[in-house]
């Protein structure tokens, strides 16, 4: 007879709840302990949405009025209302998550208990619509064929913007990199030298559409047209695989097709996919790359042995790397994260020989040998230093006589522009005017780092300043265009994706004159900002919702969830010792076994979950190294930064939902 005290066949890990050592005063069932329980998180937890309360208002402060103010009582009482509203949203989305990891959905019935149900179940369509329906079907499936059938579902509802965004939304940078193809000298640099502070193979690869446009309709534009429509179907492959894999999943099935119809449907998907940028290029080839690191957890590592899926990992993890410069340092620091997962250690090596190789390819080898051969400049750090330059230049506006002469020297032999310089052009939600495009270098950056911490020692409050207005667009719902109109006016901060063209007249519009919005591109304009300036309705469009809220609840479920597993752990632990006491052990050992293996699958989960999540924390964490965050009249909006976040949320959120163990018996197997 199976042990009683081990679990009935069938439950879960996580459905099973351990009640032999349970204290008699935690069995009440009064209708406020209920609700207590319900509403009661881990008091470290509580940090979370504290922390982030405080931000979101020191946010709020200075995307409205560039300054934070921490001498005034307001600002904490209003962190206090923020934290306390995250609170309560967490502890009710993590009671919805834990009851949406108890159920699965089979067509219309609920399942409880958790079984798996098939993939392909659905109910049979009506006959008058069979066909379009059974069209129309996502199948949800890791196979070629599905996957194709999928991605040309996402392109038919995508197919209204790929016609009225004609000929594509080229981003100011793309056209400077094309101008820079055919040879115009931009940046300081010298006629027909390629700068590699916007990637080298992103403006190779703008270039060779743009002359094939030329070459085949004597318009650049067509070309680049050919190219947002290649890259369109490369996100429709990519996201129909990262539905599939989710389909394989424990996910409440209307979860899924709630995923699939966001990627259908929500505006802000197919207005992206249309752009043509390096941020949009580097989405596109990062999308599958995290369906493979997460398919590469699953196994525990063990797809490493197929050379097929390594070579292809490895190719697409080098362009994503070449496409966008932080795209190395997320793929390197995922592969190095895999060292504290529960894998083989030989298995651990081969990641992070390859975590070293790419590395030692993107950063080291191509700048060294290869760059000089195809007319490439290697880039300069000021890009990945924004912040720390920014913060800097809001000490230098603050209190620009504040500063020892030694490190004045430091600072004006390392940067562009000098102290004094920084000091007035410092503008408090763009980095730009203070960073310049390049820097000096003529002393080392270890110079420059003592400057700057000696700097921030003598003016803490000048680097908060500096943070808080740079990245505040991440953490704010509402903001003040004070600095371009005499009467501010407030600005929903909303992503905002471009729908025509954004070319320099003197770069691009040397080569392809610019042409005005047509009426095509306008009426997707009007028609967004009919949605996003509709309350409520508006609510998934804001910026901080994805870049702030989510994030943080995702961390506040991981540490929540990490903390009751400990708690099972524990019982099970006393439950295993009284066992032994008794001498109460099934004949066969079998009980030990599947306890020992609950334990075991206990303890791997939390840790590959965090894994699976880490490259849509880093793409998150990555935003605040950016040079602006704030929409403004005039500047491009900074979108494209953040559409790799919105193309990975949707699984995240599936992770969360139905990240549960596998089965004792399936854990056997």
């Amino acid at each position: 007879m199976e042990d009683k005290r081990i679990g009935r066949s069938g439950d879960t890990p996580v459905a099973r709840e351990v009640t032999a050592d349970i204290p008699l005063e935690s069995r009440d069932t009064s209708v406020w302990f209920k609700i207590r329980n319900f509403l009661q998180p881990s008091k470290v937890g509580l940090l979370i949405p504290a922390v982030l309360g405080f931000m979101v208002a020191c946010s709020s402060q200075a995307a409205q009025f560039g300054w934070v103010p921490f001498d005034h009582v307001y600002l904490y009482l209003q962190a206090v209302g923020y934290a306390m509203l995250f609170a309560v949203l967490y502890m009710v989305a993590y009671r919805g998550v834990e009851f949406m990891r108890t159920r699965v959905f089979d067509g219309s019935k609920a399942i409880a208990g958790g079984e798996t149900t098939t993939a392909n179940s659905a109910v049979s369509p009506h006959k008058r619509f069979a066909s379009i329906r059974r069209y129309f079907h996502f199948r949800y499936t890791e196979c070629p064929s599905a996957i194709a059938a999928d991605a040309s579902i996402l392109l038919c509802c995508w197919l209204p913007y790929i016609v009225l965004l004609f000929p594509g939304v080229i981003h100011f940078d793309t056209g400077d990199q094309i101008a820079e193809y055919y040879g115009m000298p931009l940046y300081g640099m010298n006629a027909g030298k390629i700068w590699d502070h916007h990637p080298f193979l992103d403006t190779y690869l703008y270039g060779w559409f743009a002359t094939l446009g030329k070459a085949l309709f004597d318009n650049y534009n067509i070309g680049m047209y050919i190219y947002a429509l290649l890259q369109a179907v490369g996100f429709a492959f990519g996201i129909a695989w990262l539905l599939a894999y989710l389909g394989q999943t424990n996910l409440n099935r209307r979860m899924l097709h709630v995923f699939a119809a966001f990627f259908c449907f929500f505006p802000v998907v197919p207005m992206c996919v249309m752009s043509i940028a390096k941020d949009t290029t580097s989405a596109m080839l990062f999308v599958p790359w995290a369906v493979m690191y997460c398919k590469l957890v699953d196994s525990k590592l063990e797809l490493t042995r197929n050379p097929w899926f390594v070579a292809a990992f490895a190719l697409d993890g080098l362009l994503v790397a070449l496409t966008k410069k932080l795209g190395l340092y997320i793929v390197v620091l995922c592969l190095l994260a895999l060292l504290i997962g529960k894998f083989a250690a030989k298995l651990k090596v081969a990641m992070v020989t390859l975590a070293v190789v790419l590395f030692v390819i993107v950063d080291m080898a191509l700048p060294k040998f290869v760059y000089q051969h195809i007319n490439v400049v290697p880039g300069t750090p000021e890009a990945a230093l924004a912040l720390p330059i920014q913060m800097m230049a809001r000490a230098a506006y603050d209190h620009p006589d504040d500063i020892s002469d030694e490190d004045r020297k430091a600072v004006d032999d390392y940067l562009e522009y000098s102290w004094d310089e920084i000091s007035q052009n410092y503008d408090p939600w763009l980095a730009v005017p203070a960073i310049g495009w390049t820097v000096k270098g003529k002393v080392p950056v270890s110079r420059f780092a003592k400057a700057w911490l000696d700097v921030g020692a003598r003016h803490p409050d000048s680097y908060l300043q500096g943070f808080f207005c740079l990245e505040a667009g991440w953490m704010t719902f509402d903001a003040f265009s004070v600095k371009d109109q005499k009467i501010p006016k407030p600005v929903s901060v909303v992503m905002l994706p471009m729908t025509t063209s954004d070319t320099a007249t003197y770069t691009y519009g040397m080569l392809q004159p610019h042409t005005p919005p047509t009426e095509a591109s306008e009426t997707v304009k009007q028609l967004y900002r009919t949605i996003v300036d509709t309350p409520g309705i508006n609510i998934p469009f804001f910026m901080a919702l994805w870049t702030a809220v989510l994030p943080g609840f995702v961390l506040y479920y991981l540490w929540r969830r990490r903390k009751e597993q400990r708690k099972k752990m524990l019982a099970m632990s006393k439950s295993d010792n009284a066992a032994s006491r008794s001498d109460r052990v099934d004949a066969d050992g079998r009980g030990n076994q599947l306890a020992a293996s609950i334990k075991a699958q206990t303890l791997s989960a939390g840790r590959s979950l965090l894994l699976k999540c880490l490259p849509w924390l880093l793409t998150a964490a990555s935003l605040y190294v950016c040079a602006e965050s704030l929409s403004r009249p005039g500047r491009p909006s900074p979108t494209r930064f953040v559409f790799q976040l919105v193309l990975l949320t949707p699984m995240v959120i599936g992770f969360v939902c139905s990240g549960r163990e596998q089965k004792p018996h399936q854990a056997e197997q």
